[in-house]
């Protein structure tokens, strides 16, 4: 008999930590794919922040660190290797450095790419993590984005 209670015990403390779990509010329901990112990240209409974006890619070493990325009003206006200097900084694409930018890139992706992968920061919609593969019988082609430490201004 004791045993009994004890189980019961346990499914109701288990039904009442789901009940809550379930109840928790559409805030935190968490974004899962690119339209409905694009979407959250469009209702904030921010154009003007920072972020730390670490890129790998087929590419100069000191391009493959992180980089802290000031964006004004859509337009990369600085950008600052946080461990040595950037010295290829003419190589850089400025347009996958924005988050309008890399969405834009998803977007292609998304009808092109053999392998993508995207996770969405669940407050603004923007990539935290971005992979994506052309083809697998293409050396070199592939790419990936990291995106942290976001502040709008």
């Amino acid at each position: 008999m004791e045993r009994q209670i004890t189980c019961t015990g346990l499914v109701l403390v288990v039904s009442l930590l789901a009940a809550g779990c379930a109840g928790a509010g559409k805030d935190n329901t968490p974004v899962l794919d690119f339209q409905q990112a694009q979407a959250v990240w469009q209702a904030h209409g921010i154009d003007s922040y920072e972020v730390t974006v670490w890129q790998t890619c087929f590419c100069p070493p000191d391009l493959l660190q992180p980089m802290r990325v000031t964006v004004r009003e859509g337009t990369v206006i600085d950008v600052e290797g946080l461990e040595q200097p950037i010295n290829h900084p003419d190589i850089l694409d400025p347009r996958r450095l924005t988050i309008d930018g890399l969405l834009g890139v998803i977007d292609k992706a998304r009808h092109s790419a053999e392998t993508l992968v995207a996770e969405y920061d669940q407050r603004y919609g923007f990539p935290v993590r971005l992979e994506v593969d052309g083809s697998p019988f293409i050396a070199d082609d592939e790419f990936s984005y990291r995106l942290s430490d976001f502040q709008p201004f």
